[in-house]
């Protein structure tokens, strides 16, 4: 881990694409795909407390330095619903969802305290490859929206693993060109061998979000 500074110091040379334009942080953020925990562990240095956990003891969402950070929201919850149910064999599959983020704190902005958002997506998936890109529209307690994209998400949970970290941009609204670190506990999605038995039609998460300056 680099020493304290500019948010640059904070990431790993290897992952320094992120601080560039909007199109490049998305394909940053696409070889950063949350396949696994240690590209995100190794690429973000120096938010890996945000980053992701293996642990289920683990605390959901630390602060991050005040330097950079813009909102935390370190509660939070979300439902997913799968047409068709995500079965065997890989297939178009719509995600619609929503969810409610809350315990936010946005040091510039005391009045932002929670908030709700819905969930949209399309993408091929499977028991054994469930990762559907979805968009996230928050709107805050004030009334204001964020429009975040995470390139990824957890359908079915992985083998051995019970917390997950997405990365995304806000790509529109308050905050817009964030980063976005959404930390899911996927404890209670339905396994591989759950899928492969009835399928899965639904899931539930609790989660955190951070959003985070890169300039």
């Amino acid at each position: 881990m680099t020493g304290a500074g500019s948010p640059r110091q904070w990431l790993h040379d290897d992952c320094l694409s992120i601080l560039a334009a909007p199109a490049a942080l998305e394909v940053a953020m696409k070889r950063l795909s949350l396949k696994s925990s240690f590209a995100v562990a190794s690429c973000v240095s120096g938010i890996a407390a945000l980053a992701f956990t293996v642990a289920p003891s683990a605390a959901f969402a630390q602060v991050p330095p005040p330097e950079f950070s813009l909102v935390e929201c370190t509660q939070g919850n979300q439902s997913q619903n799968y047409a068709p149910a995500i079965t065997l064999f890989a297939r178009l599959v719509s995600v619609t969802g929503s969810g409610q983020f809350s315990s936010c704190l946005d040091e510039t902005n005391p009045g932002i305290a929670f908030g709700s958002f819905t969930i949209t997506g399309n993408g091929a998936a499977s028991c054994l490859m469930a990762s559907v890109p979805t968009q996230n529209t928050v709107t805050w307690n004030d009334g204001s929206q964020s429009v975040i994209e995470f390139i990824d998400g957890v359908d079915v949970r992985p083998v051995g693993m019970t917390m997950v970290t997405l990365l995304g941009r806000v790509s529109s609204g308050r905050y817009e060109n964030a980063l976005a670190i959404k930390t899911l506990d996927v404890s209670s999605v339905p396994g591989v061998t759950q899928c492969v038995l009835g399928g899965v039609r639904s899931a539930t998460k609790n989660v955190s979000l951070s959003l985070l300056r890169l300039f």
